[in-house]
């Protein structure tokens, strides 16, 4: 079969899309291949066509419209900053292309609203999200042990760890996760992340009540090296996030996603199902089970009272980093046009709505 041709609208040496995507793109065994580059300039996007080593064939571009006009493109994907999702995808959707978006889809729940319908207006045929923490196999293999059995009906769940971002510092490059009104943030990335792969292990909630708080309204904005840039600059995003309700199934759930780095050299997050006939007791050192890894599964069997390290079940691509690899099986599912693997347009508009209604909770739109 021939390769799917990519255009990548955003993509620079050191930054997301170089170095999530690239490595299973430019695997031998991708099913895709980049045939075009879009940044802020044409001479942007040749410098990164150098820099990445892609074929001296790929073309570069500078303008988002011009993307969408190249006919010999069969998939654009965006990877540029949240808030630029919106005016640089549509000229793609427009053109009827198959997409590939980056969580969150839009900077708030209207423009997610607006692509999904443009999406039908213009009979996109695949319109997929990057959620790729449904691919991970911590989620895969917990959502198999309750498919199975193995601990019964699932009564409650308790989710408690650190998102990372929303510490007493951000990265001058990333000074933007600070402010609510660009769309990044510990609510939308970490959290919101986590909860399409919650979600598709324990199913919708149901009804729900939430408290989003600012701990920390003045941060230092820092160099790599930790040197401070800004100092006390006033935040607007959230640093903690707590959520309690029901789900559809009738489970009760809570969910505690903090700001800041996690305990030094210990698993921060703690994420228990417990059900009748036994508990699931997962252990990581993040929120971001699909980027970093390094997680663990145990399961409390209470008919003999004993409990057992459960081994990850076996899946393509577990050669790759963890990132990488659930990338990689994001575009598999992409690839093979599997709407029922890959979070879809129609999806990742349920969970800007989950968002925008603890937003309405806490009074912050």
């Amino acid at each position: 079969m021939a390769p799917i041709r990519i255009g990548i609208l955003g993509l620079s040496p050191g930054q997301w899309a170089a170095n999530a995507h690239l490595p299973y793109l430019q695997s031998a065994r991708s099913k895709f291949e980049i045939v075009a580059v879009c940044n802020s300039s044409a001479e942007s996007a040749q410098k990164s066509i150098k820099a990445l080593k892609l074929a001296e064939a790929t073309r570069a571009y500078g303008d988002p419209q011009d993307l969408a006009n190249d006919k010999n493109i069969d998939l654009v994907v965006c990877t540029v900053r949240v808030d630029r999702h919106y005016k640089t995808i549509t000229p793609a959707i427009k053109a009827g292309k198959n997409v590939l978006v980056e969580w969150p889809l839009g900077k708030n729940l209207q423009e997610a609203e607006e692509l999904l319908r443009l999406s039908k207006e213009y009979d996109v045929k695949v319109a997929a999200v990057g959620c790729q923490g449904r691919f991970d196999s911590t989620f895969r293999t917990v959502r198999k042990l309750i498919h199975d059995g193995k601990i019964g009906k699932v009564l409650s769940t308790t989710v408690v760890g650190p998102g990372i971002q929303g510490g007493p510092t951000i990265d001058a490059a990333n000074e933007y996760l600070g402010y609510i009104e660009i769309g990044g943030n510990l609510v939308t990335i970490p959290f919101g992340h986590f909860m399409d792969a919650f979600t598709s292990v324990l199913g919708e909630p149901k009804s729900f009540d939430s408290v989003l708080a600012v701990q920390r309204p003045a941060v230092d904005v820092v160099n790599p090296d930790g040197s401070i840039v800004k100092k006390d600059v006033k935040v607007t995003s959230h640093d903690q996030v707590l959520v309690h309700g029901k789900l559809d199934s009738g489970a009760v759930f809570s969910i505690n996603v903090r700001g800041g780095n996690q305990f030094k050299d210990q698993p921060s997050v703690d994420w228990r199902i417990y059900g009748e006939k036994g508990e699931i007791w997962v252990k990581a050192s993040n929120m971001h089970m699909q980027i970093f890894g390094g997680s663990s599964i145990h399961l409390h069997d209470f008919e003999n009272n004993e409990v057992k390290e459960i081994e990850f079940l076996e899946e393509e691509f577990d050669d790759m980093y963890p990132i990488h690899r659930n990338v990689a099986r994001l575009y598999e599912a992409v690839a093979a046009e599997d709407a029922t693997a890959f979070c879809s347009f129609e999806q990742a508009v349920k969970r800007h709505r989950f968002i925008e209604a603890l937003y309405k909770q806490n009074g912050a739109v």
